[in-house]
C-alpha cells in the first residue's frame, strides 16, 4: 500500500476552516464551500505559482523539451501537496497506462488475445501523444490522516485533494478535485478545483468537456479514454478506456439514436428583436419634396442625417444598445414622415451571426428576410455595401488564384451575394425581384417574401358552388394550402389522428417480459437484462399518413350567416392500408406499399391539417402497369378493391370511386369559372406530361463499390463519366456495374494536379475529365476521424484522411460543377466543435456556390437500417439550391433525432414532416424472409432463390431479371467457439450473450469449452438468488485487476461480465436481428463481438450474409461486388445506401425542371443593385 504523509495547513487556515464549519459567517453552503476551496487554493498556489511559471516560460523558449518540463511540474505538484506515493500512477518510459473506473491500474496484458475482433493493442498509442498524464487515486490512497477533517460540508470519508496533469496547447493544466457531496466547479485563476460527486464519473466528465473544448485528439491520446460527445450535452464513456478486452462498443454507437439535444441554447434573436441605441443627431431633415402621399404618411426619397444625405436603396449602420456587439446593417427601402421621421430597414446579417461564425469573411454580409420600421435618429452612418455578383465566365474561373480583395476594408465598406435562412442555414441566391414603378419609393422584398410565406400558411378557399346550398354551409370548388390547389376528386395526406376507421386494428406484437424464472445458476447473466427496450425494434414506430380523397370542400357560416373562411373544412372518403384491415401487419407484408383499399366511410377534417396531395388511381384504369405507374416517383397510390369494415371483406369498389378518378389531375391547373360541380369537372386538365431532364455529366470522388452514383441513376440526373476509387477491390466492384465509367485507381490529389498542369489523360493512358466537363461532383470523403464508431478517431492515418475533405473541396473549386454533394457521418457536423463543418460551408461561400447542410436517416427512404448521415449540397449561381427530401417511410422516432446543434444554436433541415411518412416502415422480414437458408461459412457466390418474393421489398429489390441468380449470399466461417456461441443465442427478440447458458459444450473440433467461474464478489451486483457470486475477476470487489483471473473458452466470454458493469452490461452483443425490427448500422465487418453486436440472423445461427447486408443498405439484388468475404462487406458498410441517394436526386431533378421551365418563359429582369467585379 503506498504510504502518503499529510498535508499541514498553516494556522490561521485552520482557524479559518474552524469557523466556516462551526457556522460563524452568514454564508450559504455553496459561498461556504467556495471559500474552504478558496483557502485551499491559497495555500497551496502560495509556493508553488513562481515555480510553475518559470517552468512554463522555459518550454515556451524551448529551454526545456515538453517530457522534462511534464516531469519538473509533476515533482513541483507533489511537493506542494505533500504527498509521497511509491507509484505515482503516471506514465514511466513514455507509456500510457489506463485506469479502470474505480481507479484501478489496467494492465496491458489484459488485453484478451482471443477475441475475434481484437484490433491492434497499440491502436490508441500516438508515438506523438504527449507525456504528462497524471493518475486517478484509488479511494485506498486516498485517506490521509489530516488536518483536511475540517472540510466537513466538502469531504467525504476524509477524501484528500487530488490533482490530475491536463495537457492542454503545450502547457500542463492542474486539475485539482475533491471528492463531495454535490457536483460543482469553482474556477479561479489558473488553477480549477472541482467538487466532484463520490462513486461518480463527473470528474472524468468535467475533464472531458474541458479538453475536448479545446484538443480532444491529443486529450484521447493522453489519457487512453476520452468522452465521445455526440451532442455536446450527454458526454458518453468511450468503451476503450475501461474495458482492456475491449471487443467493441455496444451497438449504435454512432447513431446514439437514444438521445436528444438537450443542452442549453442560445435565444436566436431576429434583427428586429435586438436592441438599438439612439444616436444624438439633432440635423436630420428632409431633401425635396414628398413623392407620395398615403393618409399620413408623406414618403420622400431622400434624407439628410447631419452632413450626410441618404436615400432609398442607400445602406446605414444602426448602433446595439450593446457596446460590444459590432453595428448592425441594413438597406434604406423607404423614407417617410409620420409624426417622425422614419425609415424602413431591410437587415443584413454579418458571417458571424451564421452557422459559419468565426470562420467567415468579416467584410461579407448576407441578406435575410427581416425588416423593420425605425426612427432615422437610430441612423449611426452610412455604409458602402456592393452586391458581388457572379462573373459571366464564373464557371471556367475555377482553380485560378483570386487573391483580389473585393472592397477595401475601412470599416465602412462590405459586400454580400448571398441571402440566409437562418432556421435551416440555407444560403441561397438573392430572389430575382422586380418592383413595379408605382412602389419603388416603399418596396421591401423581404415584406413580400414574408407576406407571401405567411398566406401560404393559412388554409383559403374559392370558387364558391352556388349549385350547392345549404342553411349551415357554404361549399367551394378549390382550397388552397403552402402553395399547393386542391379541388374535388384529388387525394390528401393527413396526419395518423385525423380520423380512425371503422375495423379494430390489430393491437401491436406485445414485448415479451423479462421472464422471472430464469435458472441463474443455469443462466447467470441473465439478470443482466433488467430492461425490455428492445435495440433495433420498430413497436414505436408511428403509422404512415391517412389518405382520402376530397368529396367537399365547405366552410360552417357563422351566426351572421357569412362563411367562416379562416377554418374550412374538407368531407373526404377515407382509403384503407392493408395494415388497417382486419389483417394487420400480415396483410401489409404481401402488399405492394403503395396499395390501398377504396372505402365508403366518410370523415371530415380541418383544411389546415393537410399534410399534402397525392395521385391515386384505380388500377384498371391506368393506361400503363401499375409497375411503371408507380416508378414514375412517390405519391402515387393505386388500389383495385374496396373494404368493407362490417363484413371484413374485399369488394369491387363503387363506380363512384371509378369515375371520380380523372378528376383533380393537374397541379392547380384548374382554374374554371363554372358555377357548378359539372362545370369544375369539365375544367380539369389533364396531368401534365413529365419534362425531359438531361442527365448531368457527374465526377464521383470516393467512390468506394459506387452506392451514391447508383443512387443518383435510379433518380435519373445523373450519368456518372468518372469515378476516383484508391482501394482496388471497391474500384473493381464499381467497373462491373457501371461498365462505361473511367474509373481511376489512384491517389485523387495526383490526379487533379494532373489536370491542373494541363494533362490530357493518366499514367494509364485513362483521359483526365477537363474543366466545364464535369456537371456534378459528388462523394464522401473517408470519415474514420469523425465517425463515432470508429475507436481508433485519433490515428494519424485518420487524421491525414480528414484532409481529403480539403482535396474534395479542390475538386470543386476547379471543376466548378453545377450541383455538389457531400455525404458523411452524422459527427461530421460537429467534429472540431463543427469546425470542419464551417470551413466546408465557408470555401463554398468564397467560390459563390449556394449552400446548405442537414443531418437525414437512412431508414426514412426505404431500407431497414438506422443510418444517419450528414450531407452538404451545393448549388452554382444560376441554378437552384436543392431541398432535402421529405421522409418516406416512417422509422422508430428514437432514431430520427436530425437536428444540428453550432454555437449552441439550433439548426434543421427544410423538412417539414419530421418523424411522419406516406408509406409504412420496412422491416427485417420485408428485406431478407425470402432468401434461401445457409449455414455458417457458406461461400457460394451463386445460388437460386428457391422461392418467389414474399414483400413489396423484395420484389422491387430482385428486379426484373431474366434468369434470377442470387449473388453473395454467403457469410463469415466463425470459429468453432463463436459458432458454438451463436447456435446456443434463442430466437426470440432481444436476445443476446446474455441469454448464454453457463455449461460446457463440446465443439465442432473435437474440444470441450469450460464453464466460467465466478470468483469474486460483485459490490455493485451482489449476489445471485442463489447466493452465488457474480464478479469474475478481483476488480469487481474495488481491487485491481489480476492477469491470473482471465479466462479462455468459455461459452460465454469471460471479458463480458468483466466490465458490462461500466459499458450497459454490453447489449446487443451476440444479438439477433428481429424479423419486425430494423438493422443497426451496416458496418464494413459483421462481428458477434464488434461494433453492431446484433448481426445474427433471426433464426438461424450465424451472421449475416453479405446479400443480406447489401439489401439492408437498398443495393439492388443485381449489383456485384468483388474480392473475398471480407471486401464484399467492406464495400456494402462504406457504402452510401441507393434510396437515401435516389431521394437526393430526385430533388436535384426538380430544380434542373424549375430551371428549364424558368429558361423556357421570358427572363425576368433582376432588382436593380450596385454590382462590384
Amino acid at each position: 500500500m503506498p504510504t502518503r504523509t499529510s498535508l499541514s495547513l498553516p494556522e490561521d487556515v485552520k482557524e479559518r476552516l474552524q469557523e466556516l464549519d462551526e457556522g460563524g459567517d452568514s454564508l450559504s453552503d455553496e459561498e461556504c464551500v467556495k471559500e474552504k476551496l478558496r483557502l485551499l487554493q491559497e495555500f497551496l498556489l502560495a509556493d508553488t505559482q513562481d515555480q510553475l511559471k518559470i517552468l512554463e516560460d522555459k518550454l515556451k523558449s524551448s529551454e526545456l523539451s515538453t517530457d522534462v518540463y511534464t516531469s519538473e511540474v509533476k515533482a513541483v505538484l507533489k511537493k506542494a501537496l505533500g504527498v509521497v506515493k511509491e507509484d505515482e500512477g503516471v506514465e514511466q518510459n513514455g507509456h500510457s497506462n489506463g485506469f479502470s473506473e474505480n481507479g484501478s491500474h489496467k494492465d496491458e496484458g489484459e488485453r484478451e488475445g482471443a477475441m475475434d475482433t481484437q484490433e491492434d493493442g497499440d491502436a490508441m498509442k500516438s508515438p506523438s501523444a504527449p507525456k504528462g498524464k497524471g493518475g486517478r487515486r484509488s479511494k485506498a490512497d486516498s485517506e490521509p490522516k489530516s488536518e483536511l477533517q475540517g472540510f466537513k460540508g466538502v469531504l467525504i470519508a476524509l477524501h484528500v485533494l487530488q490533482c490530475l496533469y491536463l495537457y492542454i496547447d503545450m502547457i500542463v493544466h492542474v486539475i485539482y478535485y475533491i471528492w463531495g457531496k454535490k457536483k460543482g466547479c469553482d474556477v479561479q485563476n489558473m488553477v480549477t478545483t472541482v467538487i466532484i460527486k463520490v462513486g461518480s464519473d463527473a470528474l472524468w466528465e468535467y475533464l472531458a468537456r474541458k479538453a475536448l473544448y479545446f484538443l480532444p485528439v491529443f486529450f484521447i491520446q493522453l489519457y487512453g479514454l476520452g468522452f465521445v460527445c455526440q451532442n455536446k450535452a450527454k458526454w458518453v464513456s468511450c468503451p476503450l478506456s475501461r474495458c482492456p478486452n475491449l471487443a467493441v462498443k455496444e451497438a449504435e454507437d454512432d447513431e446514439n439514436m437514444d438521445e436528444e439535444e438537450v443542452l442549453p441554447l442560445k435565444e436566436t434573436k431576429k434583427m428586429s428583436q435586438a436592441k438599438k441605441k439612439k444616436q444624438t443627431k439633432n440635423k436630420i431633415s428632409w431633401v425635396g419634396e414628398p413623392i407620395k402621399t398615403d393618409g399620413r404618411k408623406e414618403y420622400y426619397m431622400k434624407v439628410r442625417v447631419e452632413n450626410e444625405v441618404v436615400e432609398v436603396g442607400d445602406c446605414v449602420s444602426v448602433s446595439p444598445a450593446d457596446p460590444s456587439h459590432p453595428l448592425y446593417l441594413a438597406r434604406i427601402t423607404a423614407l417617410w414622415e409620420d409624426g417622425d421621421k422614419m425609415f424602413h430597414a431591410h437587415w443584413f446579417c454579418r458571417g458571424t451571426d451564421t452557422v459559419l461564425g468565426e470562420s467567415s469573411d468579416p467584410l461579407e454580409l448576407f441578406l435575410v428576410d427581416e425588416c423593420e420600421d425605425m426612427q432615422l435618429s437610430f441612423v449611426h452612418g452610412k455604409v458602402n455595401v456592393l452586391y458581388k455578383a457572379p462573373t459571366e465566365n464564373w464557371f471556367m474561373e475555377g482553380g485560378m488564384d483570386d487573391d483580389m480583395k473585393v472592397i477595401e476594408d475601412d470599416g465602412e465598406s462590405f459586400f454580400y451575394q448571398l441571402l440566409y435562412d437562418g432556421e435551416c442555414a440555407r444560403f441561397e441566391s438573392p430572389p430575382k425581384v422586380t418592383p413595379s414603378e408605382d412602389c419603388k419609393y416603399k418596396f421591401c422584398a423581404s415584406c413580400v417574401r414574408n407576406r407571401e410565406r405567411e398566406a401560404q400558411d393559412l388554409p383559403n378557399v374559392c370558387e364558391p358552388l352556388e349549385d350547392e346550398k345549404s342553411d349551415s354551409k357554404v361549399f367551394y370548388g378549390l382550397a388552397t394550402l403552402k402553395g399547393e390547389q386542391y379541388r374535388v376528386g384529388d387525394s390528401v395526406y393527413l396526419p395518423p389522428e385525423a380520423f380512425s376507421f371503422a375495423v379494430k386494428l390489430a393491437s401491436p406484437v406485445k414485448r415479451s417480459h423479462r421472464k422471472d424464472d430464469v435458472d441463474e445458476d443455469l443462466h447467470p447473466e441473465y439478470y443482466r437484462k433488467s430492461s425490455d427496450y428492445i435495440k433495433g425494434s420498430n413497436l414505436d414506430a408511428p403509422e404512415p399518413f391517412r389518405i382520402g380523397r376530397i368529396k367537399e370542400i365547405f366552410c360552417n357560416k357563422r351566426s351572421d350567416g357569412k362563411p367562416d373562411k379562416m377554418d374550412p373544412k374538407l368531407r373526404l372518403y377515407k382509403f384503407y392500408r392493408p395494415e388497417n384491415t382486419h389483417k394487420g401487419p400480415k396483410g401489409a407484408y404481401h402488399s405492394d406499399i403503395n396499395q390501398l383499399y377504396w372505402s365508403d366511410e366518410e370523415a371530415t377534417v380541418n383544411m389546415a391539417e393537410v399534410l399534402g396531395r397525392c395521385q391515386v388511381e384505380y388500377a384498371e384504369d391506368l393506361v400503363e402497369s401499375v409497375q411503371d405507374y408507380s416508378s414514375r416517383g412517390p405519391d402515387r397510390f393505386y388500389f383495385l378493391e374496396a373494404y368493407n369494415a362490417k363484413t371484413r371483406s374485399l369488394e369491387d369498389p363503387p363506380n363512384h370511386a371509378r369515375s371520380a378518378v380523372h378528376k383533380g389531375k393537374g397541379k392547380g391547373k384548374g382554374k374554371g369559372k363554372g358555377k357548378g360541380k359539372a362545370a369544375l369537372q369539365e375544367s380539369q386538365d389533364q396531368e401534365p406530361q413529365e419534362q425531359t431532364v438531361p442527365k448531368l455529366r457527374t465526377l464521383d470522388v470516393f467512390s468506394g463499390c459506387g452506392g451514391l452514383s447508383e443512387g443518383f441513376h435510379q433518380a435519373g440526373i445523373s450519368e456518372t463519366h468518372w469515378a476516383i476509387e484508391m482501394w482496388d477491390p471497391a474500384a473493381q466492384a464499381f467497373r462491373l456495374n457501371n461498365p462505361g465509367t473511367t474509373v481511376f485507381t489512384e491517389d485523387c490529389n495526383v490526379l487533379l494536379k494532373l489536370v491542373m498542369s494541363g494533362e490530357k489523360t493518366n499514367s494509364l493512358g485513362q483521359k483526365l475529365p477537363q474543366k466545364g466537363d464535369v456537371e456534378m461532383l459528388c462523394g464522401g470523403p473517408p470519415c474514420q476521424g469523425f465517425s463515432g464508431m470508429n475507436r481508433f478517431n485519433s490515428r494519424t492515418y485518420s487524421t491525414f484522411k480528414n484532409s481529403l475533405v480539403v482535396s474534395y473541396l479542390s475538386y470543386c473549386d476547379y471543376y466548378r460543377p453545377k450541383f455538389f454533394l457531400l455525404e458523411n457521418v452524422r459527427n461530421f457536423v460537429s467534429f472540431k466543435r463543427s469546425m470542419v463543418l464551417k470551413l466546408t460551408l465557408r470555401c463554398l461561400v468564397r467560390m459563390g456556390y449556394q449552400c446548405t447542410f442537414g443531418i437525414l436517416q437512412a431508414g426514412q427512404y426505404g431500407v431497414a437500417q438506422t443510418r444517419r448521415r450528414a450531407i452538404i449540397l451545393a448549388a452554382a449561381p444560376g441554378e437552384k439550391l436543392p431541398r432535402f427530401p421529405e421522409p418516406l417511410h416512417v422509422f422508430a422516432p428514437r432514431a430520427c433525432s436530425l437536428s444540428v446543434v453550432v454555437d449552441e444554436k439550433k439548426y434543421v433541415s427544410n423538412v417539414t414532416r419530421g418523424n411522419g411518412g406516406i408509406y409504412r416502415t420496412i422491416t427485417v422480414r420485408d428485406t431478407m424472409s425470402d432468401l434461401p437458408e445457409i449455414r455458417n461459412g457458406a461461400a457460394a457466390l451463386e445460388i437460386s432463390y428457391n422461392g418467389e418474393p414474399q414483400s413489396w421489398f423484395q420484389r422491387h429489390i430482385r428486379g426484373s431479371q431474366y434468369q434470377p441468380i442470387l449473388r453473395d449470399h454467403i457469410c463469415k466461417d466463425m470459429s468453432a467457439l463463436v459458432a458454438a456461441r451463436m447456435r446456443y443465442i434463442p430466437l426470440a427478440p432481444g436476445s443476446d450473450w446474455r441469454d448464454l447458458p453457463n455449461i460446457e459444450v463440446r465443439l465442432r473440433d473435437g474440444t470441450t469449452t469450460k464453464k466460467l467461474r465466478y470468483t469474486h464478489s460483485d459490490k455493485k451486483n451482489g449476489r445471485s438468488g442463489t447466493g452465488a457470486l457474480r464478479g469474475v475477476c478481483s476488480c469487481a470487489e474495488g481491487k485491481s485487476c489480476d492477469p491470473a483471473d482471465r479466462q479462455f473458452n468459455t461459452l460465454i466470454p469471460w471479458c463480458l461480465p468483466h466490465t458490462g458493469n461500466r459499458h450497459n452490461h454490453w447489449a446487443g452483443l451476440y444479438g439477433r436481428l428481429e424479423w419486425d425490427g430494423f438493422f443497426s448500422t451496416t458496418v464494413t465487418n459483421p462481428e458477434p463481438m464488434g461494433k453492431q453486436g446484433r448481426v445474427l440472423h433471426p433464426e438461424q445461427h450465424r451472421v449475416v450474409s453479405v446479400r443480406e447486408c447489401a439489401r439492408s443498405q437498398g443495393f439492388p439484388d443485381t449489383y456485384r461486388f468483388f474480392g473475398n468475404i471480407l471486401d464484399k462487406h467492406r464495400q456494402v458498410g462504406n457504402a452510401v445506401p441507393p434510396p437515401l441517394s435516389k431521394a437526393i436526386g430526385l430533388e436535384v431533378r426538380k430544380c434542373v425542371q424549375e430551371r428549364m421551365r424558368e429558361n423556357a418563359t421570358e427572363p425576368v429582369k433582376q432588382e436593380k443593385m450596385e454590382v462590384c467585379n
